[in-house]
């Protein structure tokens, strides 16, 4: 039986995955969360955080990116820079649906904490 105390409480914690709960012992087993790592030189899938999308008005874009920002919130990566939790990349618009490249590209800054990591090349 779930306590509902601790699953409140779980519920409260950033990363905490709750779909491993054991209904045998009465346990929850909950992954390790560990940040996506990103190296210079290598290719991702990432997904953008939403307020960044088409918000030519962010502080990323105006502070980092000469006003612009990125079309989609999938895009493919390559990784030229990184400053602190900033990362420098050349970019594609990514067809999530159809997991396909399209025609459109985007070079600009991103901070780590507001990209999900989909896929490594």
């Amino acid at each position: 039986m779930r306590s509902k105390i601790v699953e409140l409480q779980l519920k409260q914690v950033n990363y905490a995955d709750l779909s491993h709960y054991d209904e045998t012992t009465g346990v929850f087993n909950i992954p390790k969360y560990s940040k996506p790592k990103f190296d210079i030189g290598k290719m991702y899938i990432i997904q953008v955080a939403n307020e960044l999308v088409d918000n030519n008005n962010s502080v990323i874009a105006a502070n980092w990116n000469n006003g612009t920002a990125p079309k989609s919130a999938y895009l493919k990566i390559y990784i030229n820079k990184m400053v602190g939790k900033m990362i420098y990349v050349d970019s594609l618009v990514f067809n999530i649906e159809t997991n396909s490249d399209t025609n459109i590209m985007w070079s600009g800054w991103l901070p780590t904490e507001q990209i999900t990591q989909i896929a490594t090349f």
